[in-house]
């Protein structure tokens, strides 16, 4: 049920560029903080003892927005959030990998409101052909405009098929739908290919995978509604660019990232973002390595790249691994990239030089770090005109939390 704060902010001094406030402490201690991209920061609280699995949240966010509390109640004793920037739900996992062919869910509206469900993924499964939960392997979870999103990959002797679930927000019905068979033994461009979530179009899903050889190298893009039907497809092709190779792997709060699943030998990665396609990728000026995003100027023919944002890659070493992931954000795109060290990159969609903000943890739970190289070692949420600045030292605490807005 949840609770009015009739007292949510503690004014403690204000400045003309600063405002400090606190929220003051509940009965559990507060112990980690999470950002809701778009909406605001989530402050957790809960029994340290885990005698209790009630967990507190407090969203925390600027004025004249809603801020509220409210609880739910894991029957695990760890749950992941997967949120996305601006969506209208995030939710509460108590188990990522199907558990007895079910998934355990806290939805949680921007309003503050929470439902829970068991899914039961078998019934749906069957819908598609005999593919049993068990011998799925989760490649992704992805919470879009409308639906709640996992994809599968099934193998077997001879095909290796590409499985997306939805489950729609407002109502929890599920559909389970065939993005791609790929022939194992085959030697034909569509089936040396992986399929991965490129954004959303409208209400709908766009699905992204490279093609790989030669002259026909580009990225096949097919696009489906929240149920499951499948809307348009094509082929974009990759001019100009000369990506060197790296592996694709989750960045954000996805399933992906808390999964660190990776996807190796891409060069490049497509997004669909603020209505357009982008790639992004490292190219090589000499010695140097450069984060490097390109934006489509001409969608109906598929063809022409134009560089449009770039920053340095300071942590690049060639004889390391080199992982790329991305996060849509309403502001640009942020970018992962993982050689020696990790390193965090915005590339704004007005700007043609590049934020790097230094390391970032791949599953983030703080996203508008990106946004900004400000505030360094801090938690920071970007707000309309201001930052949302807080130090995670305070954790665990039994008392209130001290936070700060700073002007941009």
């Amino acid at each position: 049920m949840k609770k009015s704060l009739i007292f949510l902010f503690a004014l403690v001094s204000i400045a003309t560029h600063a405002q400090n406030f606190e929220i003051p402490p509940l009965k559990q201690p507060y112990y980690d903080i999470l950002e809701w991209k778009g909406i605001g920061a989530l402050a957790l609280s809960h029994d340290l003892t885990l005698t209790q699995k009630q967990v507190d949240l407090t969203m925390v966010s600027g004025e004249g927005k809603s801020s509220w509390q409210q609880v739910y109640n894991p029957m695990a004793k760890e749950t992941y959030f997967i949120s996305e920037d601006g969506g209208k739900y995030a939710y509460f996992l108590e188990n990522l990998e199907l558990k007895d062919n079910k998934v355990f869910i806290h939805q949680l509206s921007a309003a503050g409101n929470i439902k829970v469900m068991n899914l039961n993924f078998l019934p749906i499964l069957k819908r598609i052909g005999s593919f049993s939960p068990s011998d799925l392997y989760l490649t992704d979870i992805i919470t879009t405009e409308k639906a709640l999103l996992w994809m599968f990959k099934h193998r077997d002797k001879e095909k290796l098929t590409t499985i997306a679930v939805s489950m729609t927000h407002h109502n929890f019905n599920m559909y389970a739908f065939i993005v791609s068979e790929n022939v194992i033994s085959s030697s034909k461009i569509e089936d040396q290919i992986s399929w991965y979530v490129a954004g959303e179009k409208g209400e709908n899903i766009l699905f992204a995978a490279r093609l790989h050889a030669g002259k026909e190298a580009g990225w096949k893009v097919k696009e489906y509604n929240p149920k499951g039907v499948m809307v348009a497809e094509r082929v974009l092709e990759q001019r100009k660019t000369n990506f060197i190779a790296h592996a694709r792997v989750g960045f954000g709060r996805r399933g992906s990232a808390l999964l660190k699943r990776s996807e190796p030998n891409e060069k490049g990665t497509l997004v669909f973002a603020n209505g357009n396609y982008f790639v992004g990728g490292i190219e090589m000026n000499g010695t140097t390595a450069n984060l490097i995003t390109y934006k489509m100027e001409n969608q109906e023919n598929g063809k022409e790249w134009i560089k449009v944002c770039e920053s340095t890659c300071t942590n690049y070493n060639v004889k390391k691994d080199l992982e790329v992931g991305c996060f849509r954000m309403d502001e640009g795109i942020g970018w992962y990239v993982n050689s020696a060290k990790s390193e965090g990159h915005f590339h704004s969609f007005t700007s043609g030089t590049g934020i790097v903000s230094g390391s970032i943890d791949q599953a983030t739970s703080n996203p508008s770090r990106l946004l900004t190289a400000e505030f360094p070692s801090k938690f920071v949420v970007e707000l309309d005109t201001k930052w949302l600045v807080f130090d995670t030292k305070q954790f665990p605490t039994k008392g209130s939390l001290n936070f700060e807005y700073k002007q941009k």
